[in-house]
């Protein structure tokens, strides 16, 4: 397999999403699966996004047009902050950019290199005949609070799927000893 690595970086690193969806849902014993939520994205740039989680509890919305930060949850309620007009130390742009604010698992869907950080890798598979990457792996360590991403060391196992040409993961199933596994999956992204 060859790839372009000043291209493919720039996709696993990638500050912008036209549009993003993904699912999460477990797998029961007699392979049933259970669909728990739906994630959707469009992030045009780092400051400017939308975000909606749609599950049980009904939708919180997310979005951030350059000048302000909102949050409106299921209820209705909305909260809104004002991003910063320049960097500082106490209160970074970055805060409220879509990679800092949206759920880690998802920008780790999105920004690949973001999760390959974060883990040791113990196996990884030539192209499938669709073009795709399996790997698998394991959290490297502890992750600063908040973090809701897939490497949690929980003792969990880490099934990636990574389309390599689009620069993204399109799968990962977290397995652990206690509870069912848990597959998150980019059911849309452009």
């Amino acid at each position: 397999m060859q790839i372009n690595v000043t291209r493919w970086l720039s996709l696993v690193t990638r500050d912008a999403v036209a549009s993003a969806t993904a699912t999460v849902g477990t797998t029961g014993p007699d392979g049933t699966v259970q669909h728990l939520s739906e994630h959707r994205l469009a992030a045009p740039g780092l400051l400017r996004w939308s975000y909606t989680v749609r599950d049980a509890d009904g939708e919180v919305h997310r979005r951030c047009d350059g000048r302000h930060l909102v949050q409106v949850s299921g209820d209705g309620e909305q909260l809104s902050s004002p991003v910063p007009e320049e960097d500082s130390r106490d209160d970074p742009r970055y805060f409220y950019s879509w990679p800092a604010v949206v759920d880690a698992w998802l920008v780790e869907l999105l920004r690949p290199v973001d999760l390959l950080s974060r883990v040791v890798v113990s196996a990884v598979t030539e192209p499938d005949a669709t073009g795709l990457v399996h790997i698998d792996a394991s959290p490297l360590g502890n992750e600063p609070s908040p973090y809701n991403g897939f490497a949690l060391p929980d003792r969990r196992t880490l099934r990636i799927v990574l389309d390599p040409e689009r620069g993204c993961l399109v799968a990962v199933t977290v397995s652990r000893v206690d509870r069912p596994p848990l597959t998150c999956r980019l059911t849309e992204f452009v």
